[in-house]
């Protein structure tokens, strides 16, 4: 028996694989992926008893409440109970085993007390907040992947831009009067132009294309872009909390073409970042809003540059393409 406890992120391969198992309050459930929530993480506490299988058995244990997953009956939720690290592991109740791997490194996570019960989102159905309970069947719901958490994930990763567009460049993404629109650049004294692109907010999130969510959040204000009503309407902006997951928040980008890129919706790629200018003459009008993609179309053509204030030269930006 291992006597290594490394916290693992158990993840679901429905979504994407974008959600894993939580612990909230009493309950067992899926929520969005994010490696920095320690209710999030997971202890597996091997033992020496194998199920009918052979494989061997676990305790999942719950690092943030310190409470390991007890079924009561199939199609029900789970219970939680305290973790004795002496008396825990011979209570056949709390254990687990997994199956061989079904597809792409998931198993099912079998109840060794009856493995052909797997631990599964209710009604199959993967959102934010779904009770996870036993269930047999093969859906892509019952089936998780064991991913070990690394402390560096604990670090925030961000960078600090201006981000333009390549229909009018010299002119920056900024916020006035709580509306997101172009302005004439000037990120040194309009901090207002200033956005940090927080890259480990959803690091676990993906698109269809595979690319890495992010948000875009305000530096003067403390306010996030959010997805508003999908294409066809204004964005808008909310208070951005990173210890909270906001899907609606969540951005992902194009490959680039000549420095420029799309910057789309996660859950819908084909929404993308579009200046809408009421007056073509006059771009401090032009507003921010999400359409459809146009296929390289320079109203929809975004490009960051990163900016630096290094604590040797005073209260300059350095800005530097990325």
């Amino acid at each position: 028996m291992s006597n290594k406890e490394t916290s693992f992120l158990i993840i679901n391969q429905a979504a994407n694989g974008n959600f894993g198992l939580a612990v909230r309050g009493t309950k067992v459930v899926l929520a969005p992926s994010d490696s920095r929530d320690i209710y999030q993480q997971w202890i597996k506490k091997e033992t020496s008893i194998k199920d009918r299988d052979g494989q061997l058995a676990f305790v999942l244990v719950n690092k943030g409440s310190n409470e390991a997953i007890k079924p009561d009956t199939p199609i029900a939720p789970m219970n939680l109970v305290p973790y004795d690290s002496v008396a825990s592991p011979n209570d056949t109740s709390i254990l687990w085993t997994e199956s061989v791997s079904v597809d792409q490194g998931f198993r099912y996570i079998r109840w060794v007390s009856n493995i052909e019960y797997h631990m599964t989102a209710e009604s199959h159905e993967v959102q934010d907040g779904r009770i996870v309970n036993l269930t047999t069947g093969t859906h892509i719901s019952e089936r998780w992947k064991f991913s070990a958490y690394n402390a560096n994930d604990q670090q925030v990763i961000s960078k600090t831009v201006a981000i333009s567009c390549r229909s009018k460049e010299g002119f920056n993404l900024t916020i006035r009067n709580d509306t997101v629109m172009l302005a004439l650049a000037d990120p040194t004294k309009d901090k207002h132009q200033v956005w940090v692109k927080e890259i480990s907010y959803a690091k676990q999130i993906k698109d269809q294309d595979g690319k890495p969510a992010f948000a875009l959040v305000n530096k003067a204000t403390g306010k996030a872009i959010k997805h508003g009503f999908g294409a066809g309407s204004q964005v808008l902006l909310a208070p951005f909390n990173r210890n909270y997951l906001d899907p609606s928040l969540l951005w992902t980008e194009s490959e680039k073409e000549t420095g420029f890129q799309e910057i789309r919706m996660q859950s819908n790629t084909s929404a993308v970042f579009h200046a809408f200018y009421v007056n073509k003459q006059d771009s401090d009008k032009a507003l921010l809003f999400l359409q459809g993609s146009k296929n390289g179309s320079n109203d929809q053509r975004w490009k960051y540059q990163e900016i630096t204030e290094p604590g040797d030269a005073g209260n300059s930006d350095f800005i530097i393409d990325i």
